[in-house]
């Protein structure tokens, strides 16, 4: 009897255990399915040069059906036809071609065929004996067409007709504007492969037809396989979905349909500009007539904001840090990092290196505390974490210290007797940050923004807008102009622009019991707002992550900004996504990483 009962509670023991494996499993896949990262398009370049079909064929299963693309685009012939080295004859490459089709087509792949784009004749025999050639090359490559439009036929596939577009821009031609390399435009007898502009008109084609079939919504990863034209052979990028291939285009285009939205005023808000000063009038009342006259008033607003939150100290313009310990994440390695961000005070944060950086874009995310951007801390506010997958170098800040004893920013000289606005010297230690990322070999100079949350948000403004070095910024819903009908956009607290020596105000919206005190009540007395400070983005990008401080009426003060970015003679670098929450969510911050990537990356 003794055993029995031992076997009994063994085995009642294991369906407990088992039970709660079932109920831990799927609340971990609850947790998982929630967590999942947002679908994103994923162009990848598998063009190889004086490559034929065969090698196509060889390398399919490697280079393509490996990779699990929902779609695969097809461009292949060039060298088959013209390649003295790598002639095929019409039957062998419509075997190899329809046997790369019957495999993708078995893998469930869905696949688009690219015709061949015409050859330059003349540039050819510079480089071939064209009585080498059983036909004329371009007979050959019409003959090619043929074949692979009788293959889209008989396998029910699109295809997209890249011949007849260039045939239409009158390209080739010897000219500097043919679409297809020549001594004129490259200075090389090629022939063949397009120009910059030639893969800028491919990839316009191709994104056209994602449009017209319905494609374009669907977040799709894309294998572009062939030869040297699908390489990008003699362009920057070559070989890459960067530079200027035909995939990077292709990129940039579905990037910016993305974010198009967002950079348009609402018919409501178009041109209304409000109750605000303009800026764009001088302090002596001469109006701003030209882009000469607004870089003179520019300098004109920058001053008086500093004059009035007080002067900034010299930048460190090449700091140096301390690496504290060291973390390798899966594509990136992270830092932990110390070094000098004000004068005599000392910051910690984290710097997140992609393996393999070189040049790359960078972005400095600020917080309450460096944590929560890598991914340490409450939900969707994760940025500098996420911008490293995507290869930015990232360094997380925040104002661990202060925000532990409640004083919450950077207190110059010190905090009973600051000389400096805290929130401006937020942004001047923000400066001294991308110095430190612009001295990295990893990190393009041109290249780096900011971007932060709420209180974060504040920081990322006032530092792009009073630090111009940096190329781009994200807002996320900072309150973008002063209000104080919302308790969090409380610019009159003095850890931003209400400094006053201690004992505080008690914290809250002011009244009459409890007024502002320091320089934002004179800041609202002088008729200044934010909006003075927005205008000076311009020409550089920024968007607006807006949320329940910033909600769509906020158009009305970005107005100015447009005005700004039409003296330069640009369009589309303001910009504005809304939700109704306070916090971000895994769709606006996709916006802000798509803004970014659309920006600062190469």
């Amino acid at each position: 009897m003794h055993f029995k009962y031992l076997f009994l509670i063994a085995c009642f023991l294991a369906n407990l255990n088992l039970s709660l494996a079932e109920t831990a499993f799927v609340k971990d896949s609850t947790l998982m399915d929630k967590e999942a990262s947002a679908p994103r398009w994923s162009i990848i370049n598998k063009g190889a040069g004086n490559n034929n079909s065969l090698d196509l064929l060889a390398r399919l299963d490697e280079d393509v059906i490996s990779e699990n693309p929902d779609m695969v685009f097809i461009m292949v012939g060039i060298h088959d036809m013209i390649n003295l080295h790598k002639f095929l004859d019409y039957g062998t490459y419509r075997k190899a071609y329809q046997k790369i089709i019957t495999r993708l087509q078995h893998a469930g792949i869905e696949t688009v065929l690219l015709n061949l784009i015409p050859v330059d004749t003349n540039a050819i025999s510079n480089r071939y004996q064209l009585d080498f050639f059983d036909s004329p090359p371009l007979v050959k490559i019409k003959k090619a067409n043929e074949i692979i439009a009788d293959l889209a036929r008989t396998n029910g596939l699109k295809t997209i007709d890249l011949y007849q577009e260039f045939i239409k821009r009158e390209s080739p031609n010897p000219g500097k504007a043919s679409l297809i390399m020549n001594v004129a435009n490259s200075g090389k007898p090629d022939g063949v492969h397009p120009t910059s502009e030639g893969n800028r008109i491919i990839a316009e084609k191709i994104f056209n037809f994602l449009v017209a079939t319905q494609k374009i919504n669907q977040k799709k990863k894309m294998v572009f396989f062939g030869d040297s034209i699908i390489f990008g052979q003699g362009v920057e990028g070559s070989g890459t979905s960067e530079g200027q291939t035909f995939p990077a285009y292709l990129k940039k285009m579905i990037q910016w349909d993305e974010l198009a939205p967002y950079f348009s005023v609402p018919y409501e808000y178009e041109d209304v500009e409000g109750d605000f000063s303009d800026p764009f009038v001088f302090e002596d009342g001469t109006v701003v007539n030209d882009l000469a006259d607004w870089k003179e008033r520019r300098k004109e607003i920058l001053k008086k904001w500093h004059d009035h939150m007080g002067q900034w100290p010299e930048m460190i313009n090449t700091p140096s840090f301390e690496v504290l310990h060291t973390v390798e994440e899966e594509s990136f390695v992270q830092k932990k990092i110390k070094f000098e961000w004000v004068p005599g005070q000392m910051t910690e944060g984290y710097l997140s290196i992609p393996y393999g950086a070189k040049n790359n874009p960078a972005v400095v995310t600020v917080y309450y505390e460096p944590e929560t951007a890598i991914g340490q801390g409450k939900p969707d506010r994760d940025f500098a974490l996420q911008l490293a997958k995507r290869g930015f170098v990232t360094l997380s800040l925040g104002t661990t210290e202060t925000t532990e004893n409640e004083t919450y920013s950077i207190y110059y000289p010190h905090i009973d007797s600051a000389t400096v606005q805290p929130l401006s010297m937020l942004a001047y230690a923000a400066g001294n940050a991308w110095h430190l990322l612009a001295s990295l070999p990893e990190v393009n100079p041109d290249k780096i923004g900011i971007t932060g949350h709420s209180y974060g948000g504040k920081w990322a403004m006032f530092a792009s807008c009073l630090f111009e070095k940096y190329a781009a910024a994200a807002w996320s819903d900072p309150g973008i102009v002063f209000d104080q009908n919302k308790p969090n956009i409380n610019y009159w607290e003095p850890w931003y622009l209400g400094y006053h020596p201690k004992p505080w105000r008690k914290r809250g919206l002011p009244t009459e019991d409890n007024p502002a005190k320091g320089l934002y009540p004179e800041l609202l007395e002088n008729k200044m707002d934010l909006h003075e400070l927005h205008v000076l983005m311009a020409p550089r990008p920024f968007l607006v992550s807006g949320g329940a401080e910033d909600p769509v009426d906020r158009w009305v003060p970005l107005n100015y900004s447009l005005r700004a970015n039409e003296l330069f003679g640009v369009k589309n670098r303001v910009g504005m996504s809304n939700r109704k929450e306070h916090s971000p969510n895994k769709e606006s911050n996709e916006i802000i990483y798509s803004f970014f990537e659309y920006y600062l990356a190469p």
